[in-house]
C-alpha cells in the first residue's frame, strides 16, 4: 500500500466533506458518524498496517474496508476485514486436500469448511498449527467484536478510530499473513506416520512423545483423529494399527474432554446397530488399549451430557446469545438433576460452560438464564 498519487491526508479530507455533504443533503445529524478527527487518523495510521498484508491477499474485502473507514463506517470495514481473515484461514486449510479435510471433520461424505462456523473455523486452524496461541486468542477477540460491535447485526455497541485501527492490526498480523505456528505438532508427520506400511517402534514412540508434549487443544484433536482412523474397519490394517500405537503411546495425557468426545462417538456407532458392529468392535478395543474401559457403562450419559454442554457452548459463543442461551441452559440443569452425580469426564466441561454464563461476554448476560446457573451448587 502506498500513498505516492494522492496523499492520505488529502484522501482523509476527501472523504470527511463527503460525510459533511450527504449528512446535510440528507438532514442528518453529522454526529450519527464519526467526528472528521477520528476519520483522519484512522485513514492515516491504515497503510501501515495493511502493509503487513501481502499483496496477493489485498483483495477486495480489504479495498472495500479501506472505502468504509474512509467515510466513517469503522463498523461496517470490519466486516470486510474479517471476511478476508475467514476466506485466508480456510484457503490455508483447504491446501491440506479434500481427503484430508474429510479426515479431519469426521465426515462420511465430502466436508465443506462452509458448513463451519467462524469459531470452529479458527479452532480447526489452531489445532492444525496454522496459528499459535496468542492468534487464535486475538482473533477469537476479533470475532467477538465483529459480533456484537459491527453492521452484521443489530447492535448499540460503536467502534471509535483506535478500536478499528487495533481490530485491522490484530486481523492483519494474526490472519492475514503467510505465518505458521511451528511449536506444535504437523498433521502431515501425524498422517505420514500413520500411512507408512513400515513405521518403526522408536518413529511411533519419538511422534508420541511429541504430542504428549503438545497444547491440549491440539492433542485433543489427535485423539479424535487417530480414533476415526482406528474404529474405521475400511481403512488398511496396518493404518488402523499404526493409529492405535501412538495414542496408546500417550494415553495417559488424554483429557477429560478427549475422552468425553470419543465416548460420545462410541455411543453414535451403538446407536447404528447392525450396520456398524465392526466398528463398535473396534471401538472397544480402541478403548481397551488405551485404558478406558471402565468408561463404557456410562458411555450414554456421558453423551447427553457432552450434548447438552456442547449446545450451551455454541448458543453462548452465537452474536444473538441473549435469546438462544436460556433453552440450552435449561436443558443442562434438567440433565444435571437427572444425572447425579455427573459423570466425572465432563465436569471439567460443565463447570467451565456454566461459568461462561454465569460471567457473560464482555456486553453482558443472558438474564433469562440466570435462574438456571443454580446448577453450580449440584
Amino acid at each position: 500500500m502506498t500513498n505516492q498519487i494522492i496523499p492520505i491526508i488529502d484522501v482523509a479530507k476527501q472523504g470527511a466533506a463527503v460525510v459533511d455533504q450527504l449528512t446535510s443533503a440528507l438532514g442528518l445529524p453529522r454526529t450519527l458518524l464519526p467526528e472528521n478527527e477520528e476519520i483522519t487518523h484512522a485513514l492515516q495510521e491504515l497503510p501501515r498496517h495493511l502493509n503487513r498484508i501481502p499483496p496477493q491477499l489485498r483483495d477486495q474485502f480489504i479495498a472495500k474496508a479501506v472505502v468504509a473507514a474512509s467515510v466513517g463506517l469503522f463498523d461496517g470495514a470490519i466486516v470486510y476485514i474479517w471476511d478476508a481473515v475467514i476466506q485466508q484461514i480456510r484457503h490455508k486449510i483447504e491446501a491440506f486436500g479434500t481427503p484430508m479435510i474429510k479426515t479431519v471433520l469426521n465426515r462420511e461424505k465430502d466436508a465443506t469448511l462452509s458448513e463451519l462456523t467462524d469459531s470452529q473455523t479458527l479452532e480447526l486452524a489452531y489445532q492444525l498449527n496454522l496459528m499459535d496461541r496468542q492468534g487464535f486468542l486475538f482473533l477469537s477477540q476479533c470475532r467477538e467484536i465483529r459480533n456484537q460491535a459491527s453492521v452484521a447485526h443489530p447492535s448499540d455497541i460503536g467502534l471509535d478510530d483506535v478500536e478499528f485501527i487495533v481490530f485491522v492490526s490484530r486481523c492483519a498480523k494474526y490472519g492475514l499473513s503467510d505465518a505458521e505456528d511451528q511449536s506444535g505438532v504437523s498433521l502431515q508427520t501425524v498422517i505420514s506416520l500413520i500411512e507408512n506400511e513400515s513405521a518403526g517402534d522408536d518413529a511411533i514412540a519419538e511422534l508420541g512423545s511429541q504430542i504428549a508434549h503438545t497444547f491440549e487443544l491440539q492433542r485433543n484433536f489427535f485423539v479424535g483423529l487417530l480414533y476415526s482412523k482406528y474404529v474405521n474397519p475400511s481403512n488398511p490394517t496396518h493404518q488402523r494399527e499404526n493409529a492405535l500405537k501412538l495414542v496408546m503411546k500417550f494415553s495417559s495425557e488424554i483429557s477429560d474432554k478427549s475422552k468425553s468426545d470419543i465416548l460420545s462417538r462410541h455411543t453414535e456407532i451403538l446407536a447404528k446397530g447392525d450396520t456398524e458392529k465392526k466398528s463398535a468392535a473396534n471401538s472397544r478395543q480402541f478403548f481397551s488399549k488405551i485404558g478406558m474401559l471402565n468408561d463404557l457403562g456410562n458411555a450414554e450419559q456421558v453423551a447427553i451430557c457432552t450434548k447438552a454442554i456442547e449446545n450451551l457452548q455454541n448458543a453462548h459463543l452465537g452474536f444473538n446469545n441473549f435469546y438462544t442461551e436460556p433453552p440450552f441452559a435449561e436443558r443442562l440443569e434438567e440433565i444435571s438433576i437427572q444425572i447425579s452425580p455427573l459423570p466425572a469426564v465432563v465436569i471439567g466441561s460443565f463447570v467451565q460452560v456454566v461459568f461462561q454464563a454465569y460471567l457473560g461476554n464482555p456486553w453482558g448476560v443472558s438474564s433469562q438464564a440466570k435462574p438456571c446457573h443454580s446448577i453450580l451448587k449440584c
